[in-house]
């Protein structure tokens, strides 16, 4: 089997590119660098950007699934979400459906409110835009991931190593599905043989998700200790990403905090269970959450940055 991929240089791509391999698949991957593909020698890449459809093209062909992972997470503007998130789902969706492969859209569980970020709108919107492509179809909306290799979640190990674990203040307190790497690029793997021109919620072990505090306490747990949970009021965060978009702005250095994040942080409910993934086709979260935290900490560790 083949597979075309994009999005390989990112932290779920990698892990979905090892999973292909160790499946026995022959896979291609898009990269405008080559160099940062950890597994090059065992791909058939083809360089270039996104946005440029000749390069999809070449890609998609002969592929019998096509993995569209590519996206951006943090943008200057929203213009950016809109040419790489969406019209990059677009023409990637396009490329499939002209070379007749299955496609496998990575969405996000942010999706589900378009109205809190810019980037949940990008999210929602590309879901739109591959349906709207045709072909055989279907996206994920991923929860929060985390793992080994992953910089994005190594700040908060570091906070609760020093014995403090912050969340949001609300009422209710608010809830999420969290993921380990690996339980994500099987989700994407399994999704294959789910029903088409569907949007599927991707979950953890827990139907009713994680509260901060007990993702905190968790952590703790792993790590030997026994961290004092802090809520966090809105106000607060709300100083701290203002300055520091402020100064990023004036510095002209990539966004480190997006707009309207802190709307996604004090959402209460990013909890998946809205058509499950799960129940559409022969996949489970293996990784339990404590499980999944302690090999993470072991790679930062060996790592020397925990």
């Amino acid at each position: 089997m083949k597979a075309a991929l994009t999005g390989g240089t990112g932290f779920v791509g990698a892990a979905l590119i090892d999973l292909l391999l160790q499946e026995g698949w022959d896979v291609a991957a898009l990269a405008r660098d080559p160099a940062r593909l950890a597994q090059a020698d065992k791909l058939r890449i083809v360089k270039g950007p996104l946005e440029d459809e000749t390069a999809l093209a070449a890609l998609a062909k002969d592929a019998d699934v096509f993995f569209h992972l590519a996206g951006l997470t943090h943008a200057k503007d929203r213009e950016d979400y809109e040419r790489v998130n969406v019209a990059g789902a677009a023409a990637a969706a396009r490329a499939a459906e002209a070379a007749g492969a299955r496609l496998v859209h990575a969405s996000s569980m942010s999706a589900r409110r378009p109205d809190v970020s810019p980037y949940a709108k990008s999210k929602a919107d590309s879901e739109r835009a591959v349906a709207a492509a045709g072909g055989d179809w279907r996206a994920l909306r991923l929860p929060a991931i985390y793992g080994p290799r992953d910089m994005v979640t190594l700040p908060f190990f570091k906070l609760v190593k020093s014995g403090l674990a912050l969340a949001p203040r609300t009422a209710p307190a608010a809830r999420a599905s969290i993921l380990y790497v690996e339980d994500a690029a099987a989700a994407l793997f399994a999704a294959i043989g789910a029903p088409q021109g569907a949007v599927y919620e991707v979950g953890d072990e827990r139907p009713e998700g994680w509260a901060w505090s007990e993702i905190g306490a968790t952590l703790g747990e792993v790590l030997g200790k026994r961290p004092r949970a802090i809520a966090v009021p809105r106000p607060l965060i709300a100083v701290y990403h203002g300055a520091v978009r402020t100064v990023e702005g004036a510095l002209g250095s990539a966004p480190s905090v997006r707009e309207g994040q802190i709307n996604e942080f004090f959402h209460p409910d990013w909890v998946a269970r809205e058509n499950l993934l799960s129940t559409a086709c022969d996949w489970g979260p293996k990784t339990p959450l404590k499980e999944g935290f302690a090999k993470t900490a072991c790679w930062y560790q060996e790592h020397g940055l925990l």
